[in-house]
């Protein structure tokens, strides 16, 4: 799973306010990132979430983390960088 689809389904998973909170610090290239992939999903299996939330619970999420701090985590997953369409390779 690629790390935009990750980023998106999280968002989902987290619900509407708190994934409107987190999109809400993103700026237009994340926002045009990642939106799109958003809309894309149709339907989440179980296993699909659970996995996902399992990555973030590793990462460090709890939810009781500020929306800004959900976006860093969410930033680890494309290397710190910011949410875009590819991911950067480290050499």
């Amino acid at each position: 799973m690629k790390p935009l689809e990750k980023a998106a389904i999280f968002l989902v998973i987290v619900g509407l306010e708190r994934g409107r909170n987190i999109i809400e610090l993103m700026d237009n290239g994340e926002i045009h990132a990642i939106v799109p992939e958003i809309r894309k999903l149709t339907e989440l299996s179980a296993q699909v979430q659970e996995t996902v939330w399992t990555e973030f619970e590793q990462l460090g999420y709890d939810d009781k983390m500020k929306p800004s701090e959900v976006l860093y985590l969410i930033r680890l997953l494309f290397n710190g960088s910011k949410i875009s369409n590819t991911v950067k390779i480290k050499s």
